[in-house]
């Protein structure tokens, strides 16, 4: 295996693994262990495929925001029964369609809402939390060095 071949393998490995292994000693104190989950998905796109759409800050940063504020509207207004939780998600897809900022890990943040009963502080914490570790990790790795390549490749 050549040099830039492991650069290329171990950039993604690192970049996961500080991403999410910050992002949960920030929110680990908090009530908030599932939304793990959609930042791990999130990884998946940020450092195995960082110059797909979905990659980029508007997506990531858009898709979360606009999918949190959606599952918080139809649980806070709606209930707690199954089909506002399904509505949610499918809201949330529409409006990522709409506006242009579909990130597939964020469709699960209103089933998380729901399974947590989360507040609106959701949105502080761990959202612009995990957000904020995630972006800034994939932006320092995903432009060290051997990859090639500039991330993000487009910010809007």
């Amino acid at each position: 295996m050549t040099r830039q071949r492991l650069f290329h393998i171990a950039v993604p490995w690192v970049g996961t693994a500080a991403a999410l292994g910050v992002t949960w000693l920030l929110l680990g104190s908090t009530e908030h262990p599932w939304m793990l989950a959609s930042f791990g998905g999130s990884c998946v796109i940020l450092f195995g495929m960082p110059d797909s759409d979905m990659a980029q800050p508007r997506s990531l940063i858009g898709g979360h925001v606009i999918t949190s504020v959606t599952g918080l509207c139809f649980l806070h207004l709606g209930g707690t029964a199954p089909w506002v939780a399904v509505a949610a998600v499918a809201t949330a897809l529409v409006l990522m369609i709409a506006t242009r900022t579909i990130h597939s890990p964020a469709g699960a943040n209103p089933l998380v809402i729901f399974a947590e009963g989360a507040r609106w502080s959701f949105l502080a914490t761990p959202l612009a939390i995990g957000l904020l570790v995630l972006f800034t990790v994939a932006w320092a790795c995903n432009n060290a060095g051997m990859r090639g390549q500039r991330y993000p490749r487009t910010w809007l």
